[in-house]
This record gives C-alpha cells, structure tokens and sequence, in this order.
C-alpha cells in the first residue's frame, strides 16, 4: 500500500507545470561592474566623520524618536510573530475539550423506544490530538517562507534605520546651505539699499537723473524679493527636518544664520570610499532584503509544488464520556479514538495548477527587483563618486573666485579709504564677494551630500553577512 501511495503521488505532482524555479546567481553582475574610486566604505555611525556635533545630535534623535523608524519595526515584529504562527503547523495541536450535552427526546417522533431513558445529559471531558504530518515538505516550505518574510522585514528596518540617517543629514546640510544663501542675500539687499539711498541723495543733488534712481530701486526690490525667497526655501528646508527628526513645526533648530564678515563655517569633508563592487551585495541592508524576498517566493512555489501531493492527517481522541455527566472519570467511562486519513488531490479545476503558476509568477517579479536593485545600487554608488570628483574641482574654483573678488574688495576699501573711489563700486565689490560665496557654498554642501549620498549607498556601515 505505501508504495502505491508514492507512485500516485509521484503522478500527481508530475501534473505541475515546467521545472521548480531556481535563485539567479547575481555574483558575475557584481564581477562586471567597474566603480568610479573604491576604498573603504563609510563606517558605521558615518555621520560622525563630519565633525559637525549638531548633526549627531539631529540622527540620534531621529533614530530614537523618527515615525518611519517605528512603522518599520513594528513590520519586523508582525513579521516575526508570523514565523512563529506558521512554525506551529510544523507539530502536532492538542486541545482539551469539556462538553455537556443535554438532550430530552419528544414522545410524538416515534424515537421514545421502551426503556429508553427521554433524556439524557452527557458529559465529556478529554483531549483532541490533530496533526498533519509533512511527508512532502509543505508546511516546512510555508515556515521558510515566513522565515524569509521576517528577515527581509528584519533588512528592511535596518534599511530604514540607514535612509533615515541619511535624510536627517541631508536636511541638515540642505537647511545649513539655506542659512548661508539667507545670510547672503541679506546682506545683498543691504547693500543694494545702500546704494539707493546713495543715488538718491545724488538724484536730489541733481548729480543723476531720474532713470538712475529708478533703476538703483529696481535692483534693491529684486533684491529683496531674493532674500523672501531664501527665507521661504530655508523654512521649508528646517520644517523637512523636523519632521524627520520627530519634532513639532516651529520647534527650535541648532545654530542660526552665519556672519557673512567672516568666513563660512563647513563641516568637514570625509574621505568616503565605494568599497568592492562583490561587497555591495552583502552591505546593503535593502539588498538583502530583496535577496530574502526571493528566498521566501521559491519557498512559497515548492509549498504550492506539495498541493499536489496526498495529505496525511492523524486525529486521536481520548477521555471519559458518561450520562449522566457525574460519572465522568469512573471506571468504564473512558474512552480513545485514533483517525489517520490520507486525502488525495483528483480534480480541482486546476487551482492546484494555478497556485503554481501565480508563485513562479512572483518569483519571476521577486528575482526581477532583485537585480533591478542591485543595478540601481551600482548606480547610486558610482554617481556618488563621480560626483565628489567633479564637485572638489568645482569647490576649488570657486574658493579661488571667493579670494579672488575678495581680494578687490580689499583694494576697493583701500582706494574708498583714500578717496579714489567712492561707495558704489565698493558696494558691487561687496555683492560680488556675496554672489561668489553663495557659489562656492553650494558646490562645498552638495559635495558633502554626495559623501551622504556614497555613505548610504554603501550600505551607511551595516556588516556585510554571508547569505
């Protein structure tokens, strides 16, 4: 008997459509890739590397306090309590049971049969043994499924943790950047002003005519609407951080404006690497992630493979059984049964069939975001380095334009000083120092966001595993 049982299954599960699905071996798409730079990738804790003690203090908030932080763990824990749910089909369930069924019987039914008691009152007291025994690997398959789910849930967690430190100093550069250009353009609208009032009291003097003041004012009012404008992108740029860092709108922000009299104040340069390309599929945690997904997808087809297969349930009952129900537990009343059945699958329409396809189907999609993701990574790891070498370049020329124009305001103060040039050409000496520095202050930030930008691409310090 037992062997036939194997023939047939092995007939049925012949039924099921092409091959089992296998893993996509990713490790020569790692081989191919060429990086712009390597070296070590950023550490953990990489945003220490900036030196800047504000933005610590910004990510360890938000890594304690930020909402996607807990959406994304309050995920890993459904997921795992999952695992734990399905790991339960694994082993046998037993129940206790405890019933009381009461029963008086109608003389009218033609049931009332001489010295038949019309009422019965039947207690049980016992336990019920179930267990479906995994001879082809079904609930097994089900439970790695899970297991999958859980640690790519596990991934994604530590993913979120990697983005949000990320955005939190993103944000931070983004809003000290807008500080800069604030206090700049500030300092522009004074200066435009100044040479208002200037050429008015020499329009007043009859020195200039009308078109003059006219155009001075143009230009202080265009100024001014520039400085709006900064002062609008900067609140935007400190309510973004806010919300990442899990405070309420109008809390306060470390630092405040910079003092465009001295000299821009920017947080050190760390010399982030993109490490090995191979190392790329281990250190990122949404990598991983999608990796685990996978796993979980296959194991989801050889679950949806087993439907195909006989199942095998065992039920057992055991306990004491009496009427009336006072006499449970004594001599005679006890009792025991045990049920093995074997359930064999012979027409199901083809859901069988179809529940094969619809799991190959989202292995295919799982495979897919798989690699697509790990392209993408290679992506952002090399856009990243290529940007920090061409935006050093870009920072240098322009802190040579910073001294350069600098250096004629010096000249031009110096020559006011001794009365060879008056305050407008010192004034558009002055502007010309604001406009070069705003330059230079946004090539300086945006290469520190591409060292963000690398440091999270890399993976933002998470240790490499072996699966």
């Amino acid at each position: 008997m037992p062997s036939k049982v194997l023939l047939l299954a092995a007939v049925l599960v012949g039924c099921a459509s092409g091959e089992p699905s296998a893993r996509p071996d990713l490790a020569p798409l790692a081989a191919e890739a060429r990086l712009a730079a390597a070296g070590e990738r950023a550490a953990a804790a990489w945003w220490r590397a900036f030196g800047d003690a504000d933005l610590d203090a910004l990510v360890e908030r938000a890594l304690r306090d930020g909402p996607d932080l807990a959406v994304a763990a309050a995920r890993a824990r459904e997921a795992r309590a999952a695992v734990a749910a399905v790991d339960a089909d694994l082993l046998p369930r037993l129940d206790a049971q405890l019933a009381l069924a009461s029963r008086r019987i109608s003389n009218q039914t033609g049931q009332n049969f001489p010295g038949m008691p019309r009422r019965t009152d039947v207690g049980t007291a016992g336990i019920q043994l179930t267990w479906e025994i995994d001879l082809w690997g079904r609930a097994a398959d089900r439970a790695a499924a899970a297991l999958g789910d859980a640690e790519a849930a596990a991934f994604r967690a530590a993913a979120a943790e990697v983005a949000l430190s990320a955005s939190v100093a993103r944000s931070w550069f983004a809003v000290r950047l807008a500080r800069e250009e604030l206090a700049c353009l500030r300092a522009e609208f004074a200066s435009r002003l100044a040479d208002a009032e200037l050429v008015g009291r020499q329009a007043a003097a009859g020195v200039v005519d009308g078109d003059a003041l006219s155009a001075a004012r143009l230009a202080a009012a265009q100024a001014k609407a520039d400085e709006l404008d900064g002062a609008r992108r900067l609140g935007s740029a400190e309510n973004a951080l806010r919300v990442l860092v899990g405070l309420p709108a109008g809390a306060t922000l470390p630092g405040s404006l910079p003092d465009t009299a001295s000299p821009s104040v920017l947080a050190r340069q760390p010399d982030f690497g993109g490490g090995l390309p191979s190392e790329l599929l281990l250190s990122r945690p949404d990598l991983r992630a999608a990796a685990r997904a996978l796993d979980a997808a296959l194991a989801r087809e050889g679950s949806a493979r087993a439907d195909f297969y006989p199942r095998l349930m065992l039920v057992g009952d055991a306990g004491w059984a009496a009427d009336p129900s006072s006499r449970v537990g004594k001599p005679g009343s006890g009792f025991w049964s045990l049920t093995p059945s074997l359930t064999v699958p012979i027409f199901d329409a083809s859901r069988n069939q179809a529940g094969v396809e619809v799991a190959q189907a989202r292995v295919d999609q799982a495979a897919a975001e798989w690699r697509k993701a790990v392209l993408e990574a290679f992506r952002e790891v090399d856009d990243a380095l290529v940007d920090l070498r061409e935006i050093a370049i870009q920072e240098d020329l322009a802190a040579r334009v910073v001294a350069a124009v600098g250096e004629r305001l010096a000249n031009a103060e110096s020559r006011l000083k001794a009365g060879v040039a008056d305050r407008v050409e010192v004034e558009a000496a002055r502007r010309d120092v604001l406009l070069a520095r705003r330059t230079h202050a946004g090539y300086a930030w945006q290469r520190r966001l591409a060292a963000v930008r690398l440091a999270a691409a890399t993976g933002g310090g998470f240790p490499a595993g072996n699966r």
